[in-house]
């Protein structure tokens, strides 16, 4: 039962990511900051391959829980900055 809400909020950490991510990139000219556009294209797949590791029921470690909730805070701390 625990596993399944853990997999659960992660996966839903996972999509956040992604959704984060996605949004930087929108905002940024990879151009202007390649190393920066190079490590949110990373993280996106990667929460992205989370996510489907997820679905597919493998076990969720709270370590990467804590990991997915940092990049969202880190999003959501530097929104002002992206939205500019």
């Amino acid at each position: 039962m625990m596993q399944t809400i853990l997999q659960v909020v992660d996966a839903f950490l996972c999509v956040l990511v992604v959704i984060a991510a996605a949004e930087y990139l929108r905002r940024v000219r990879p151009m202007d900051e390649p190393l920066l556009s190079i490590s949110f294209y990373l993280v996106a797949i990667a929460a992205f391959g989370s996510f489907i590791m997820n679905i597919k029921g493998h076990p969720v470690s709270p370590f990467t829980m804590v990991m997915h909730a940092a990049v969202i805070l880190y999003a959501i701390a530097k929104r002002g900055h992206i939205c500019r």
